[in-house]
């Protein structure tokens, strides 16, 4: 076999033992809304951080959990968004949108990863109402440059209200009504 080849051959090799001995683990951790610091010490053997947080996102991305765009509005789709001061009635619209629409159709907009790389100081400021078990599921998540939008589960939702309360940022959450 080519060098070559055989790096091919043993990466793979390589990925499909980590799937099967961790994989599971990680995608149901996921799943449960654990930080990758969580996830990280329930795994049954030592894994790096980097290729945990490297399965954390690459489930993310696949399952729909984390997006870099929401889909075109049109005939297919049409968008609801919410941003709401007053936190009992943007726990209430979430609510009600989020059974009309389910889980999987509800998505909160983050700016994360720009504030990360443009403006540190500003990223740490808005995290900083968080408590630090929410700033460690934020701060695990592999954020790219521009808005992200992820999926509105329990840990999102969770830290949704607690930003839209706390900071003076325009938080967004977006319904989508497939037509």
């Amino acid at each position: 076999m080519s060098g070559e080849k055989e790096g091919y051959f043993e990466a793979a090799l390589s990925d499909f033992v980590f799937d099967v001995a961790a994989g599971g683990a990680i995608r149901h951790l996921v799943d449960r809304g654990h930080s990758i610091e969580q996830i990280t010490k329930e795994l049954d053997y030592p894994v790096p951080r980097a290729k945990v947080e490297k399965a954390v996102h690459r489930y993310m991305a696949e399952t729909g959990m984390l997006i870099s765009k929401l889909p075109p509005e049109d005939e297919k789709a049409h968008i609801h968004l919410l941003h709401e001061k007053d936190t009992r009635k943007l726990h209430e619209k979430m609510t009600e949108y989020i059974e009309k629409f389910g889980v999987q159709n509800s998505y909160m907009e983050c700016p994360f990863g720009k504030w990360m790389k443009d403006d540190e100081n500003k990223f740490k400021h808005v995290i900083s109402c968080l408590t630090s078990r929410e700033q460690e599921y934020i701060l695990g998540i592999q954020w790219e440059r521009g808005n992200m939008y992820h999926i509105l589960n329990e840990r999102m939702r969770e830290i949704g209200i607690k930003l839209s309360m706390h900071t003076d940022e325009e938080w967004k959450f977006y319904f989508i009504q497939y037509i």
